[in-house]
């Protein structure tokens, strides 16, 4: 069955526009500031509002680490969105938590200019988050034919930028180029990278070697919404209960008569 419509709703269309003006606005604002990393924080926090907001309350957004049962970690996330139904924070300090792998489902990196050296710094990150075991297994990439394999779990890592410091001609061809270089850099393929959003630009898809240009009647930010959703509903309903107990280790029984 084609999952599209040729008949779109005009309501649910408008509120994605609204919201993507709303975030070229809190971008906007958020330049008032002199400071890189505060810039980067409301930019993101605009972003997580409207996530809060919109995702099933199963779901929590936040920004810290998360670790598996072997202790390894992934140093801090912009945005993370964990499932806070089944699993809490191992830590929930100030601003920033620490979650268990298993309850992470998605990571938002968020920049305010895209960059080269950025898209490094996405990849360094991106493969840590490969690195964790949930589960006792390693997070496996996006599937670019048919479903996943019932037994493997996704966290795709999203790029979310609001501009790049590309020209927009040729955009689409220079930034895949510009992604290639920094997961190779790495020694891994396309597929660390689950999209790659431009606000302002289009939208890349690494894995498929696929991009998206952005157009007046088609923001991006509405494809980005409805593959986010898509993609949390399908993978919960996958994912078996969290078993907290792979990360402790209990005393030996004694047996009483």
């Amino acid at each position: 069955m084609k999952r599209s419509t040729k008949n779109p709703s005009k309501i649910f269309q408008q509120v994605l526009e609204d919201a993507e003006n709303r975030l070229a606005l809190a971008a906007k604002s958020a330049g008032t500031f002199q400071h890189r990393g505060i810039r980067g924080d409301e930019r993101a926090e605009a972003l997580a509002q409207f996530l809060r907001q919109h995702l099933p309350q199963n779901f929590s957004i936040g920004k810290g680490e998360a670790i598996d049962y072997l202790d390894t970690r992934t140093g801090q996330l912009d945005l993370v969105i964990y499932d806070s139904a089944s699993a809490a924070p191992l830590v929930s300090s100030g601003e920033n938590l620490l979650l268990p792998a298993e309850a992470l489902y998605a990571v938002i990196e968020v920049k305010s200019v895209l960059t080269q050296v950025e898209l490094d710094s996405c990849a360094l990150a991106a493969k840590k988050i490969r690195d964790l075991k949930p589960y006792k297994r390693k997070f496996s990439p996006t599937p670019t034919k048919g479903e996943a394999p019932s037994d493997c779990y996704r966290c795709p890592y999203i790029v979310f930028a609001f501009t790049s410091n590309l020209s927009d001609d040729g955009w689409a061809q220079k930034e895949f180029d510009r992604v290639k270089k920094s997961v190779h850099g790495v020694g891994l393929e396309e597929d660390l990278f689950d999209r790659v959003i431009v606000l302002d630009k289009g939208l890349l898809r690494p894995q498929i070697a696929a991009a998206r240009i952005r157009d007046e009647e088609n923001g991006i930010f509405l494809d980005f919404y409805i593959h986010l959703m898509n993609y949390l509903m399908k993978e919960r309903r996958r994912r078996p209960p969290i078993d907290m107990q792979a990360y402790a280790s209990t005393g030996k029984w004694i047996y009483l008569t």
